[in-house]
């Protein structure tokens, strides 16, 4: 990742795509996405949703 996609500091693209969601920085992640390839995208998309399903349960177990 270049100097130049670097906004918030982190070493990775996926880390700097989440953080720049959490800060409302849409413009950033979606240059950062155009940047992978679309297996990268979808990789990334699917480890997301794992993410949200592991917070539901979470969610769920809580109640």
């Amino acid at each position: 990742m270049s100097d130049k996609q670097v906004r918030y500091g982190t070493p990775f693209v996926e880390s700097e795509i989440l953080m720049a969601i959490g800060n409302q920085d849409a413009e950033h992640a979606r240059a950062l996405l155009q940047g992978m390839t679309p297996s990268e995208r979808r990789t990334l998309e699917r480890q997301c949703e794992e993410v949200a399903g592991l917070i539901q349960v979470m969610r769920e177990d809580e109640e």
